[in-house]
């Protein structure tokens, strides 16, 4: 049992190092070759963008994103921000992942990995600011918190659900009559 706890330790530790670095090398890409603007106008005409895009106004980082002004850009601005979200949200089940193998104390292990998460977030900021036409965003943080705050609700959320199945699981096992 013992061995099999330092596997799951390992396994989670390189998981999360994994994401980390992956985050790392995306950031340290030049705009260049991370724009999906290219493929959009290859695959979709200029009418239909604009027509399943919402009449929406966003101004992020001193930019402003419309559909009727640049709806390619408008959907890439959609995309890269969703990715922030759903990169760090699986960072953050990673971390809450494995520091729950080291403590398993809620509070603790979830607000470390939210630590995680921002610390990740704050230096990936910093790389982006070395890296050719790109630019930090102090409100890329915030989203990549919030990315971060589901992720870690959606693991002990998942943790719950798999603890109360394995423990009617065992309860059904237990009332079984013998064959002795």
């Amino acid at each position: 049992m013992k061995n099999r706890n330092i596997w799951y330790r390992r396994a989670a530790l390189a998981l999360m190092s994994g994401v980390i670095v992956l985050i790392f090398i995306f950031s340290s890409q030049p705009y260049r070759v991370q724009t999906i603007q290219p493929y959009l106008r290859q695959t979709l005409s200029l009418e239909t963008a604009e027509r399943i895009l919402p009449d929406l106004d966003i101004r992020y980082d001193g930019k402003q994103y419309r559909r009727d002004v640049n709806p390619f850009g408008f959907i890439e601005f959609l995309f890269r921000k969703g990715a922030h979200l759903f990169v760090y949200g699986v960072l953050a089940m990673l971390s809450a992942f494995t520091l729950n193998l080291y403590c398993k104390q809620r509070r603790i292990s979830s607000s470390l990995s939210l630590l995680v998460v921002l610390i990740i977030s704050l230096l990936d900021e910093l790389n982006q600011s070395f890296s050719p036409a790109r630019t930090p965003a102090y409100q890329d943080v915030l989203i990549d918190m919030a990315g971060g705050m589901l992720g870690v609700a959606a693991f002990f959320a998942i943790n719950r659900i798999c603890r109360s199945r394995s423990r009617s699981r065992s309860r059904r096992g237990m009332n079984r009559p013998s064959s002795v």
